[in-house]
């Protein structure tokens, strides 16, 4: 929120060719000081999801009072995040139909509770998203600057369910660690350094696209990027990308079992099977049983967001990798790094 006031605030001039606008995702969640109200806003833009009413063309005039009057096509109130999801896609969109989004790029910056650094993440496929991605990496210091890519392996937007799926493009900025509800000073300015190379890399392209393809080609002399991708379930239902814990009790956004202490703040770190996972009520330790390979690496540890249940509980799992740099594409699962 606060890198989006501060670019209202000083609008750049820099980008002659760039057209940057504003738009505040979740004002409602955003004057609670909550992640959300009801429910994830970027779960929200899948088919659907924003087909689940007809009356579009409504939610400009709703307020938060309305919605217990507007109902889905299953006669059930819909969420805030239902109606503002409606609303960002006839703004940024249309998503699905005949006509193409009337924006180009959508820019997803996001705060984590977790210590990811500044992670990119990216569509396969995107081979703009691929480059500037890239672009972006290598200006902000690389992995030794904390900063990685990660790609998702749902080439088309239709099937995503994220806010920046309703544009032709989409780019996520996340940053961490960052207490839900809170600024931190440091965590604005990574997330506007790769915002301002992101930026960077645009100009540059529509100005001299030869050039840039040219820069790149300097950085990564064999044309491959490295990166992270979700890694697939090995264990018959577990979910791929992700690592479950079951829920209390008394409360699905609550969790049974506690991340272990030797995890915690290690995004991105290596875990075995067998090494220590989760912590139960009676002190019992529950071991990585290999269920997304021997060796995977862990992200989004102990992320605030994943303790909903309509986000998806969890810990994130992934395996390095690296992408073509002309295709955008991923390797073959049995030829990773």
């Amino acid at each position: 929120v606060w890198c989006i006031k501060a670019l209202d605030h000083s609008p750049p001039t820099e980008y002659a060719s760039l057209e940057i606008s504003t738009l505040l995702g979740n004002p409602e969640a955003h004057r609670a000081n909550k992640r959300f109200i009801h429910s994830d806003l970027n779960r929200e833009f899948s088919h659907e999801k924003l087909k689940n009413t007809d009356n579009t063309e409504e939610c400009e005039q709703m307020t938060p009072d309305d919605v217990e009057c507007m109902l889905g096509s299953e006669g059930l109130p819909l969420t805030v995040e239902a109606l503002r999801a409606k609303e960002v896609n006839s703004i940024l969109g249309p998503k699905f139909g005949q006509e193409h989004p009337s924006t180009d790029l959508v820019v997803d910056l996001h705060s984590t509770t977790t210590n990811m650094g500044t992670t990119i993440i990216i569509p396969e496929t995107d081979v703009a998203m691929a480059r500037a991605a890239a672009y972006v990496l290598h200006e902000c210091g690389g992995e030794l600057g904390e900063v990685r890519i990660l790609m998702h392996s749902i080439p088309k937007r239709e099937h995503r369910p994220n806010l920046s799926s309703a544009a032709r493009h989409g780019f996520t900025i996340e940053v961490g660690p960052v207490p839900q509800g809170v600024l931190r000073h440091d965590a604005v300015e990574k997330t506007q350094m790769a915002l301002k190379a992101l930026f960077e890399f645009l100009q540059k392209s529509n100005e001299d696209h030869d050039s840039i393809m040219a820069e790149l080609a300097k950085i990564y002399p064999n044309g491959k990027v490295p990166c992270y991708r979700s890694a697939l379930a090995k264990i018959p239902g577990q979910m791929s990308g992700k690592i479950t814990w079951p829920s209390d009790d008394e409360n699905p956004n609550f969790p049974k079992w506690m991340v272990h202490q030797s995890l915690q703040d290690r995004d991105f770190s290596k875990i075995k099977k067998g090494d220590p996972l989760f912590l139960d009520l009676g002190g019992k330790i529950i071991p990585y049983d290999g269920s997304h390979g021997e060796e995977v690496h862990l992200i989004f540890v102990n992320e605030g967001g994943y303790y909903y249940q309509s986000s998806g509980t969890g810990i994130g799992v992934a395996v390095a990798s690296e992408y073509d740099l002309t295709t955008a594409r991923l390797p073959p699962r049995n030829e990773e790094l």
